[in-house]
């Protein structure tokens, strides 16, 4: 009776020390590595038959804050620059300020990552006193290669990548105002393909079209775009020439349909 006792005790006295000793191992692994990555470009629109297009500019940057074993958590924010057309001798005179502030969970399983992540976003007129200035809150889910994550994509040996994102857009109301407003979007859906056509040590060529169809209420809204970006590369680095060919768009804060977008880049 003494030993059965005694193995029991012993029993629970491990199983308790194991208990103790497991947050604290996740813990360990648990990891701040701040890994920055990015990128931003500046170009000018080569057919715009409006005023409302001339210039582009933009920068983002994504950064790992957390990491442990195959999930990691991020923070990225973006901004977009529009420059209208350019009056009386002034250049590079904002218009537009499309700032996007996001944060989210990549999860790495085989050789895939999904991904969960929140967006609030928000559409200003620069200079130009605007009341109903467009605000999104949205969630999105994406599902990609693990090779498609910022911090492969520019250094995967794989020719063909691609990723599908889902994003909602709950309408509810916030002290008066509803979270989504400014476009009536509902749901969207955004396909990406990253092509290979060329590289060398030094050098490469990618193909990157982008399809995304929005739900309105009544109606839905399609922005597909051909990207061509040619490039030269140092280690996971990249700086080159890029045109955005706007093959189809119907958005209803920016559409640039049929316009084509030649700009300089670079990526890290």
């Amino acid at each position: 009776m003494f030993c059965k006792s005694h193995d029991f005790t012993r029993s629970a006295a491990l199983n308790l020390l194991i208990l103790l000793i497991l947050p604290s191992s996740l813990l360990i692994s648990l990891e701040i590595p701040l890994e920055f990555h990015g990128g931003g470009l500046f170009g000018k629109y080569l057919n715009s038959d409006t005023s409302r297009y001339s210039v582009d500019a933009s920068v983002e940057l994504y950064c790992t804050v957390i990491k442990g074993n195959n999930l990691r958590m991020f923070v990225l924010y973006r901004d977009d620059l529009d420059m209208a057309e350019q009056k009386h001798g002034v250049r590079l005179d904002p218009r537009y300020a499309h700032y996007y502030i996001v944060g989210g969970l990549d999860y790495f399983v085989k050789d895939y990552v999904v991904t969960g992540y929140y967006v609030h976003d928000c559409f200003h007129d620069i200079d130009h006193y605007s009341e109903d200035t467009p605000v999104f809150n949205r969630f999105r889910l994406k599902f990609a290669p693990s090779d498609f994550h910022y911090s492969t994509r520019l250094k995967t040996p794989k020719r063909f990548l691609w990723s599908i994102d889902l994003g909602y857009y709950p309408h509810v109301d916030y002290s008066g105002w509803d979270i989504n407003s400014g476009a009536d979007y509902q749901y969207d859906a955004i396909l990406e393909l990253m092509l290979n056509v060329f590289r060398n040590n030094d050098f490469g060529v990618d193909a990157k079209p982008s399809f995304t169809i929005s739900k309105g209420d009544s109606t839905y809204y399609h922005r597909h775009l051909l990207r061509f970006m040619g490039y030269y590369k140092k280690a996971s680095r990249r700086i080159g020439l890029g045109f955005d060919y706007n093959l189809y768009n119907t958005d209803p804060i920016k559409d640039p349909d049929k316009l084509w977008l030649l700009y300089i880049y670079l990526e890290f």
